[in-house]
């Protein structure tokens, strides 16, 4: 209890293994509560199923009981045919009155007989046309002629038209009582109603001499309903038999008989003509019936649905039971586990806080064969690599200051070569020596940069800085360099690290042009989107392929390791200040043939800060 209190604590309501918890209980809820509710509807199904089949092959069982009952009643009714009391009972008008009385008392005597033998009748009537009846049941004989009028209520129902309609077939009935066949004038005792007596009536008429009767047999409700209804041992289910209307005729509460009954829908209409067997839940009940076809009734089941359901309230209760001890350790052993499982997590997270606040280099000594193994990993070697990036930077940013300390102090003190060549310059003017004087002066003017602060000048102060240096190199080569510049308007005022061309200028004029004494250099600059691309070209000698590879590969190499080495401010010093400055990917591109030139190229930002 306390461990899930904890979960809900505010303090660790977002830590991840709290929430692995609750996200864990939560897709259990939710499985299990499927697979509950399938399991639960799937079992419900399963148990109508069961009842369906069981009541249908009780079905079929009660249509032989009522099939083979149905045959011998109409045995019965053939047998009482036969005999000549009831042929003779047609023509009871042109009798004599000694021979009406004969015959009266013979049929008497054959109903007597029928009602001995089969214990499920009754009471037995004869109906004419002539308005003859006679009537015996087991307690006294009855006897009725009016030949004026049809009194009885017997003609004036449908029984009688659908019996004469039917010709010689055996017609069933339900719904009546004794009262509807009671041909006795006879007042109860006392004024006492006694309760209607309900029928299954089974009638056939019969036809001489252009007369016809009607032979109408009533079987005892109680031991008609016996033949399909002895077996029925569900209780709250109610099984009754209703005629093609819909109207029960059979129940074992006579109180019902008479009402309509819940014949499904498909009973009435079924798919196919053989389909005898129909099923519908309806109300909270399940209404099953089936055509009895000798009858052209239909037996119907009525069974709530709450007894399909009545185990699984047990099975419910178990479920639950399941449910709540499965959670609670669901809850305790998912808690315990996952906590252990991202114990490790924890553990680097915490790591990477000190980290945050300035510990760097931290690692975790910990050798997990999993994911939580791998990320660990790689975090103490990120970590490492942090570290080593930083004690990188500083070494590159102690380079930088180097490379530039030795590019502007390998000019050898230049104040005081300054002060010197001014000196001189005057000594020159005194004595009157022309090109003496311009000499100092061009020296002069490419010295004055040096004095100026800052990493960085524009384009077009760098250019003039070549000019002046071209000046100087052409005293000594009697004016045999050359120099061209193809640089775009727009990039002129774009600043530019100091003194980064006049060392690849002078790389130029010594590999390239010295032993030609002279040649030209040209140099361009052109804009490509954010950078600016340069080329140092030269219409020099040149170079072998072997020569090329072998300055490509120092290049590479310088770019790739640091050295401890000075190397001045030639062809690769000055690649190192532009990757220290730019960036890798920025390096001098190197290209030449022999007798063709030699051509460098690089590309700087548009915009550049120290």
């Amino acid at each position: 209890m306390t461990r899930m209190m904890r979960l809900f604590n505010r303090a660790n309501r977002y830590s991840l293994a709290n929430q692995l918890v609750v996200s864990f209980l939560i897709i259990f809820l939710f499985i299990f509560t499927i697979s509950s509710l399938i399991a639960y509807f799937g079992i419900l199904n399963v148990l109508k199923k069961n009842a369906i089949d069981t009541n249908q092959q009780q079905f079929k069982q009660n249509d032989y009981n009522l099939s083979v009952f149905v045959n011998e009643v109409d045995q019965v009714s053939r047998q009482l045919f036969l005999e000549a009391e009831l042929q003779n009972l047609i023509n009871f008008k042109s009798m004599t009155e000694m021979d009406s009385v004969l015959q009266v008392s013979a049929a008497f005597q054959s109903f007597t007989e029928a009602l001995s033998d089969n214990k499920f009748i009754d009471s037995i009537s004869y109906f004419g046309d002539n308005g003859f009846m006679i009537r015996t049941t087991a307690q006294r004989n009855d006897i009725l002629f009016d030949s004026t009028s049809k009194v009885n209520a017997f003609y004036q129902e449908r029984l009688y038209s659908k019996m004469k309609s039917a010709g010689q077939t055996l017609v069933w009935f339900g719904g009546f009582t004794d009262q509807d066949f009671n041909i006795a004038d006879t007042k109860p005792m006392s004024g006492i109603v006694a309760k209607p007596i309900h029928y299954i009536t089974a009638a056939r008429s019969f036809y001489s001499n252009n007369h016809s009767a009607t032979l109408v047999i009533n079987m005892d409700m109680k031991y008609f309903n016996d033949i399909y209804n002895h077996a029925n041992d569900i209780e709250n289910n109610d099984l009754y038999l209703v005629d093609e209307s819909g109207r029960i005729v059979s129940h074992g509460d006579e109180a019902k008989i008479g009402q309509t009954g819940a014949v499904p829908e498909q009973g009435y209409h079924p798919a196919h003509a053989s389909d005898k067997f129909a099923s519908e839940e309806r109300n909270g009940k399940q209404i099953m019936s089936y055509r009895i076809s000798e009858m052209d009734w239909f037996l119907v089941n009525e069974i709530p649905v709450s007894l399909f359901i009545s185990d699984i309230l047990t099975l419910r209760l178990i479920v639950v039971t399941m449910f709540i001890f499965s959670l609670a350790s669901a809850a305790l052993l998912s808690g315990y586990w996952i906590r252990r499982i991202t114990k490790p997590l924890n553990s680097l997270t915490t790591v990477v806080r000190r980290m945050g606040q300035g510990n760097l280099g931290l690692t975790l000594d910990l050798d997990l064969k999993n994911e939580l193994g791998i990320l660990i990993a790689q975090f103490n070697k990120m970590s490492k690599n942090i570290q080593d990036l930083i004690e990188q930077k500083d070494s590159i940013q102690e380079e930088k200051r180097t490379i530039e300390i030795g590019a502007l102090q390998s000019q050898i003190n230049p104040h005081f070569f300054y002060n010197t060549l001014n000196t001189i310059k005057w000594m020159a003017i005194m004595v009157k020596a022309d090109n003496i004087v311009e000499s100092i002066t061009t020296l002069g003017d490419y010295l004055q940069p040096m004095f100026k602060q800052g990493m960085f000048c524009t384009i077009r102060e760098e250019m003039d800085y070549i000019e002046n240096y071209i000046k100087i190199m052409n005293y000594r080569m009697a004016g045999g360099v050359k120099l061209h510049f193809q640089i775009a308007t727009g990039v002129m005022d774009y600043p530019i690290l100091r003194f980064l061309l006049q060392p690849l200028v002078e790389n130029a004029i010594t590999h390239g042009l010295r032993n030609q004494n002279g040649g030209v250099i040209t140099i361009s600059a052109a804009e490509h989107k954010n950078e600016i691309v340069w080329s140092i070209f030269d219409n020099g000698e040149g170079m072998s392929e072997t020569k090329l590879q072998e300055i490509r590969e120092s290049l590479l190499k310088s770019s790739s390791e640091q050295s401890s080495e000075k190397k001045g401010i030639g062809l690769y010093n000055t690649n190192r200040r532009i990757q220290l400055h730019f960036g890798d990917r920025h390096t001098i591109k190197i290209q030449s043939e022999l007798q063709w030139g030699t051509e460098l190229k690089f590309t700087i930002p548009k915009v550049q800060k120290t």
